[in-house]
């Protein structure tokens, strides 16, 4: 990680866990791996299926705004997102998209890397964990937090019997998924 803060932004439709990523990932950052962290959100009021994001910046000192100006990564979950997060993306962005549910968007804008994360949830047993799968390859790729520290952050959000066992099968399916595939 460079000194500049990291800018990530975690878009989606309502009940696909992007504020919920956002959290797991601050809280990653700040309680596990000991750096600064900000987060915010943004969500309709249809708390499922209305528009969902997080903006999260990392950093190794005080993080002085809270919204992702040149954002590094950009997840996009679903089509319905992409037009609200498109005027975000730089050439050099990370944009890593769901490519069962994203089909409209821009591929020479941004470093596109397209997974079908729904499709992996599902053979997991829960579409619940598309979030998870995505938070993963993104912390892989970037290595913007240990990945010892995303596991702690998630079995601490979601303690559950049943949601652990889940959560760290889909934590390491994105972790797997380490080759860049670009998008032409």
């Amino acid at each position: 990680m460079s000194k500049r803060h990291y800018e990530i932004i975690l878009s989606g439709m309502g009940g696909q866990g992007t504020v919920s990523s956002g959290a797991v990932l601050g809280e990653a950052a700040s309680s596990y791996d000991n750096k600064f962290a900000v987060m915010s959100c943004v969500y309709g009021v249809a708390a499922r299926g209305g528009f969902a994001k997080s903006d999260v910046l990392i950093g190794t000192d005080f993080i002085p705004y809270f919204e992702a100006l040149r954002p590094d990564v950009i997840l996009v979950l679903a089509n319905e997102a992409y037009p609200k997060i498109k005027s975000y993306i730089i050439d050099s962005t990370l944009v890593v998209i769901n490519s069962d549910e994203v089909t409209d968007y821009d591929r020479n804008l941004g470093k596109i890397c397209a997974f079908p994360f729904s499709g992996m949830a599902f053979e997991l047993g829960s579409l619940q964990a598309v979030n998870m799968i995505a938070l993963a390859f993104i912390v892989e790729k970037t290595k913007i937090v240990s990945k010892q520290a995303l596991l702690e952050a998630v079995k601490h959000k979601y303690p559950g019997e049943n949601e652990i066992p889940v959560n760290m099968k889909a934590l390491e399916r994105g972790f797997k998924l380490r080759s860049l595939r670009r998008i032409t």
